[in-house]
């Protein structure tokens, strides 16, 4: 209660006696722009609230119904049930300490993590070493996340095209597969110049790098806040923009043509990861039936999150290439970790860091980062792919944890009818960037392109 006094001299006035504002609360941070918001089946988001007309700012979180998921009472941190429930959706509450003021949201859980869009524009030229390329500028924007620039660098067959290959570099994908000098690989270009002959449209991917786009994007695809899951979004949609735009990748094919079947992937170490989650969180590989074929190559890194931000005493171990220098750790190094970390940081700053800090022995938020991998249900295992073939390479000279991370991945699948476990293989004298290996001796960019010739179809 406030009370006002009138001043100056004269006779004593009367108190005013002004109620207080009634409180009030807000959630702000929506996953999407109105509500009910879509989430994907085990996909987490991190809710906030304001309180207004109160000194207390904290705030009570629930849902309902109670088996909906979780969500933390005092941080906001939802998460979906691993399988869509009977009723989807969800009411998410927000309610004052003193339970005068309460505020909600709904959202609604589907199969697959939403797909975002793309605007797009012809750039005047392009970079890289491969020659007579297209190369067009997206705008991408994804459901709870900023909206990012990614580069598209396209090569077409003489020709009707076979089908269409994406291609994908390491970290967060700033750079371009044909450009050692810029992300890329040493042989990337004669894995396209291969894939190209044998008559595919050839799609590297890049979040930036070579295109000097403004404002930078150190951090591609992984520039947050969002979490990685989240953020993956941004090359499934690339994906799936590329495979119901034929035309555009493409414009000798015919008008009639309504997609990029077959369309196939590979990318290296982060890339492959970007590739999996497509695959499997967004869809591509299961009820969208978008990808053929996929070759995750050193990778995908991220198959358990939870394992690999963690203290090496308390992590679990995977499997690795026999007679190799593979270590088994699912843990990652220091500057591993700090890839993760940008995963959940706005661009430009340096926290919060819930994988370091995970290793050093703070505890993360429940549920967060087994969340945020690809392996989320560990429950329900072996995830199948009816209609996509797997391919996976690894070096035998890969000390990082993505051989053990990526194998997990590989043995906890079924791919297609036609191949029903994935295929493994290991490369003598290889390290973890298998596109730069030299021709000739341990080759790495031999096998990609023989195996995408061969399995994409």
């Amino acid at each position: 209660m406030l009370s006002l006094a009138a001043c100056g001299g004269g006779s004593s006035q009367p108190s005013v006696t002004v109620p207080p504002p009634p409180e009030t609360v807000s959630i702000s941070a929506l996953p999407c722009a109105s509500a009910p918001c879509p989430i994907g089946a085990g996909a987490n988001w991190q809710y906030a609230a304001s309180a207004t007309g109160t000194t207390n700012q904290s705030v009570t979180w629930s849902i309902s119904p109670a088996d909906a998921g979780t969500i933390d009472v005092s941080s906001g941190l939802y998460r979906a049930p691993n399988a869509v429930p009977s009723s989807p959706t969800v009411t998410v509450t927000a309610t004052t300490a003193d339970g005068s003021a309460s505020v909600s949201t709904t959202l609604t859980i589907q199969a697959n993590d939403p797909l975002g869009s793309v605007t797009y524009s012809v750039l005047p030229s392009c970079t890289g070493s491969i020659q007579n390329a297209a190369c067009y500028q997206l705008t991408v924007s994804c459901p709870g996340v900023a909206d990012l620039f990614a580069y598209l660098k396209v090569n077409n067959p003489t020709g009707t095209p076979v089908g269409t290959v994406l291609f994908g570099t390491g970290t967060g994908g700033t750079g371009l597969y044909d450009d050692p000098t810029a992300g890329g690989y040493e042989y990337g270009s004669e894995v396209i110049t291969d894939v190209a002959g044998a008559g595919f449209n050839t799609v590297q991917v890049s979040f930036g790098g070579p295109f000097n786009p403004s404002p930078a994007q150190p951090n591609g695809w992984l520039q947050g806040p969002g979490g990685v899951r989240r953020l993956a979004c941004r090359y499934a949609t690339i994906a799936d923009w590329v495979y119901h735009n034929p035309t555009i990748i493409n414009p000798g094919v015919s008008p009639s043509e309504s997609n990029s079947a077959p369309m196939c992937a590979t990318g290296n170490s982060g890339g492959s990861a970007a590739i999996v989650y497509a695959a499997y969180e967004y869809g591509l590989g299961t009820n969208l039936n978008e990808f053929a074929m996929i070759e995750p190559t050193s990778g995908p890194v991220m198959t358990r999150i939870d394992q690999g931000c963690s203290a090496a005493s308390a992590s679990g171990t995977g499997s690795v290439c026999p007679n190799s220098s593979n270590v088994a750790s699912m843990t990652y190094e220091p500057a591993d970790a700090s890839v993760i970390d940008e995963a959940y940081q706005a661009s430009g700053a340096s926290t919060p860091t819930p994988c370091t800090s995970a290793i050093n022995g703070t505890a993360p938020p429940a549920g967060l980062f087994l969340s945020d991998s690809i392996l989320y249900n560990v429950s329900n295992l072996p995830i199948a792919f009816p209609n996509m073939t797997v391919k996976l390479l690894y070096g035998d000279l890969d000390n990082s944890n993505a051989v053990p991370q990526g194998m997990t991945w590989g043995e906890s699948i079924t791919a297609s009818s036609s191949s029903p476990n994935p295929f493994f293989q290991c490369l003598q004298g290889v390290e973890h960037d298998i596109p730069s290996s030299p021709v000739g001796t341990a080759s790495g960019d031999q096998p990609i392109a023989s195996d995408i010739i061969s399995l994409c179809h």
